[in-house]
């Protein structure tokens, strides 16, 4: 390609090098300025500033709305994380099998201790015919 020829010259990349150095030596020199340096580190405190304000308006915002929030929503995923990790937990101490060894059924224990729904007895449904 010809933009890889033209950047292959070697006149052009003594100046090219040359640019750089300057460049370098420029931003040095303004970094070690005292009064650049307090004015990039006014700028970054005005634009921190500016963004909690954005924020907060947002967040009021959308509160206004009913609608969630980033903390909301990441509050509620850690309460859906811990729900699930107690859940994982019960289902392990209900799901294992009896310590005791009397040969009883782990679904029957299940049924007496209360966690395990027991079987309704279903009564037929109510006749309707034309005498009814």
């Amino acid at each position: 390609m010809i933009l890889d020829d033209v950047l292959r010259n070697p006149a052009l990349r003594r100046v090219l090098a040359a640019g750089e150095e300057r460049m370098g030596k420029v931003v040095g020199r303004l970094l070690t300025s005292e009064a650049v340096t307090s004015g990039l580190q006014g700028l970054v405190t005005s634009a921190l500033q500016a963004r909690e304000t954005f924020d907060r308006g947002v967040q009021q915002a959308l509160h206004a709305a009913s609608l969630p929030s980033r903390s909301d929503v990441a509050a509620l995923k850690r309460k859906l994380e811990e729900l699930e990790s107690m859940i994982d937990g019960l289902a392990s101490r209900v799901g294992a099998p009896s310590r005791d060894g009397d040969g009883e059924d782990e679904g029957d224990s299940q049924k007496a201790s209360g966690l395990m729904p027991q079987e309704k007895h279903r009564s037929s449904p109510p006749r309707r015919g034309p005498g009814a």
